[in-house]
């Protein structure tokens, strides 16, 4: 314990007696810290976002009304709702067209305030018996919500229990509780259509400002359509046109998924790129600093060896202090990554136009771990060949060539 004392004295004192070697050995660590923790969030967060706008794209195809169908991908993307509606005789004349596997309805009312939630809440109707697009969502086994008590809540919604929530002066049951997506789904509300008229009368009852549209029950937002294995999508469509003309627009989410999937390929190969090169340069400089520094060592190091410290323990104890400066370097980098990315997230989704799920707290903590460690052997390793060079002089050489 002594020994490990005299160490730690004998480090800090080296740290604090060069303010100015220290803080350039530091710098490009605390640099390459922040460039690697920064790149992982945004690499991480935008793969686990893209996973789940692939899960939540449970539809080959999205029927919307005419003009609708740039707000309707923002849905897709963003899951932000739109104020876009048509009448709910469109799903009944295209729900028995042939090649339909799963077909459902969803009517999305615009943000209102909510006595639940400090910030709007997005209010959304569905059919629980045709749905396929809310079930997977959901946290736990649910039975088939058809009570008009019983709501579907996204996970940033929260009750005064788990068990029931607050809405428009109205207590409602929650019947479960969808897995985080990263969108604004996380602040949305899943009524049965059959809750619509109690809803909107409390609603009102409560100040909400609402649309005509808003307040009728006649009215439907999209419909969610899988097509059957092996039909002919294509062929489906203009059945649909047949049907009912070309009053609609549509949106395929799998296909869009998958075009975004492409681009995000191109971002994680920029965000590699970017923290290979930038790790190299960082690597190349930390090696010139040691380099440069090298010099001013040798008198203390010369020292060391004439009060009997050995080679391998004054090794030992350079080692360690470049793995101190690294372990420093890397707190002050990553808490400045953890400053600047991490609460802009959802900005830097929304400014790539990709769908953006952060880390939680548990996983941000164990990257930071990681890179310590990574940043530590690195600064060890850029360290290595002037710690060996100053370590194998012989100590009156060393003294000698520092009086010259």
């Amino acid at each position: 314990m002594e020994k490990l004392l005299r160490i730690k004295d004998y480090i800090f004192k080296n740290i604090k007696g060069n303010p100015a070697r220290s803080i350039f050995l530091i710098l490009p660590i605390a640099i390459l810290s922040f460039i690697l923790l920064a790149g992982s969030v945004v690499d991480s967060s935008l793969n686990k976002g893209m996973d789940n706008m692939e899960k939540r794209l449970g539809a080959d195809i999205m029927i919307v009304p005419k003009g609708s169908a740039d707000e309707a991908s923002n849905i897709i993307v963003e899951g932000a709702r739109g104020s876009f509606a048509f009448d709910k005789s469109f799903f009944e004349d295209i729900k028995d067209v042939e090649g339909i596997d799963e077909i459902t309805p969803q009517f999305f009312l615009k943000s209102l305030s909510a006595d639940c939630c400090s910030s709007e809440v997005e209010i959304v109707f569905y059919n629980p018996k045709s749905d396929f697009m809310i079930g997977p969502w959901i946290d736990k086994e649910y039975s088939k919500v058809v009570k008009n008590d019983l709501i579907i809540v996204g996970s940033a919604i929260e009750g005064e229990d788990e068990k029931s929530i607050k809405l428009f002066g109205e207590e409602y049951e929650i019947a479960g509780k969808m897995a985080k997506t990263g969108t604004s789904l996380d602040n949305s509300v899943y009524f049965s259509f059959d809750a619509f008229a109690g809803v909107i009368e409390n609603a009102k009852a409560k100040g909400s400002f609402l649309t005509e549209n808003q307040q009728s029950d006649n009215l439907i937002s999209s419909v969610f359509i899988n097509v059957k294995k092996g039909f002919d999508e294509d062929k489906l469509i203009k059945t649909i046109h047949e049907r009912i003309g070309d009053d609609f627009d549509i949106v395929y989410p799998k296909q869009m998924a998958k075009d975004l999937s492409v681009n995000l390929n191109g971002i994680y190969t920029t965000i590699k790129i970017f923290v290979i090169v930038g790790g190299i340069l960082l690597l190349i400089v930390l090696f010139i600093i040691n380099v440069i520094s090298a010099n001013d060592r040798k008198r203390d190091v010369a020292l060391l060896r004439i009060y009997g410290v050995s080679k391998k323990k004054s090794f030992t104890m350079l080692s360690i202090e470049a793995a101190f400066i690294g372990i420093i370097g890397s707190i002050i980098g990553c808490a400045f990554s953890t400053l600047f990315v991490i609460p802009f997230g959802t900005y830097i989704g929304m400014s790539l136009s990709m769908p953006y799920l952060g880390p939680d707290i548990k996983r941000t903590l164990i990257l930071i771990l990681i890179i310590t460690i990574i940043t530590s052997i690195i600064a060890v390793l850029a360290s290595l060949i002037p710690v060996l060079y100053i370590n194998n002089m012989q100590p009156y050489t060393a003294l000698r060539r520092e009086g010259e």
